[in-house]
């Protein structure tokens, strides 16, 4: 049996390196760790700017929130702790971020 494969990189990396795609990822990765992020007013939820690539939260104590280990955080958000990006990623939520970057490649969205 024989199998071939014609990959054709530069549009591959076209596809997921683009502005477009890199909001797609922020977005859905603000979707995916919302309910890791700690809230009490959703200020600091509410902070947070979507850019391509990246996740910006502007309210003035964000930093401070995200590196308090030692915090005793409400739950408002069912799994709110510091770092919840990574609380996220340990979690599995990456996992659902790859089916939906999957899914939007395949149905020809980029």
């Amino acid at each position: 049996m024989n199998i071939r494969i014609d990959l054709n990189e530069p549009r591959i990396r076209e596809k997921v390196t683009n502005d477009r795609f890199g909001l797609l990822v922020s977005n859905e990765w603000k979707r995916l760790i919302d309910p890791y992020t700690p809230r009490d007013t959703g200020t600091m939820q509410g902070s947070a700017r979507v850019q391509p690539w990246k996740i910006h939260y502007t309210a003035n104590y964000s930093e401070y929130v995200y590196y308090m280990s030692n915090a005793k955080f409400q739950k408002k958000n069912p799994y709110s702790t510091y770092e919840w990006d990574i609380a996220a990623k340990n979690a599995g939520q990456v996992d659902k971020l790859t089916r939906t970057l999957n899914n939007a490649l395949q149905s020809g969205q980029f």
